[in-house]
């Protein structure tokens, strides 16, 4: 008969189903308040590097958390970003934020230039999943009150220059009056 080992019980890495199950909690709430998440793989990485990244973007507004993809799949789910799951794969890393996408966009990409091992995967804008390129082009937009600006611009000079046209008459009347009283 085989020996059964007797002894105290060995605590297992990452804390159990409750902990995992409280870590997914924790990760969904931040997927929902988030605008944007987007997928990095930061293979190549040290851990000196990824606490410096991080201590970049957090004036920005922009968390950056490795996360087992299992367990952000399953939070993925939960909040209805489904379209995560197919930027999983190998190791990943995520930056999200309350912010503006664009803005998340942007100091994502400003601030992980110096690092060539990182590349982003992809993200999760809007409900819909988009590629590094789409990601890459969306950190290349203007600020969203510069696009407002412009476009409130673009709106008012048909309107002032319809003002200006339906004042004339009345202008040049009143500079031959005027030229007439002196």
């Amino acid at each position: 008969m085989a020996k059964v080992k007797q002894g105290p019980r060995v605590k297992r890495k990452g804390g159990g189903k409750r902990a995992k199950a409280v870590m997914v909690d924790g990760l969904a709430s931040q997927l929902t308040a988030s605008r944007a998440v987007i997928v990095t793989e930061y293979r190549g990485l040290g851990v000196k590097d990824l606490q410096e990244l991080r201590r970049k973007l957090k004036p920005r507004g922009v968390e950056y958390h490795v996360i087992k993809n299992s367990l952000l799949a399953r939070a993925a789910d939960k909040t209805g970003h489904g379209g995560l799951r197919s930027l999983l794969t190998g190791p990943t890393a995520i930056a999200l934020g309350a912010i503006d996408e664009v803005e998340l966009a942007k100091g994502l990409v400003e601030e992980m230039r110096p690092y060539r091992a990182l590349k982003i995967v992809g993200g999760f804008v809007g409900g819909e999943t988009l590629g590094a390129a789409d990601i890459q082009a969306l950190a290349k937009l203007p600020p969203r009150l510069q696009l407002q600006a412009e476009i409130v611009g673009s709106l008012q000079a048909p309107l002032a220059q319809l003002i200006r046209v339906l004042g004339a008459p009345f202008s040049t009347l009143v500079h031959v009056m005027t030229a007439r009283a002196n």
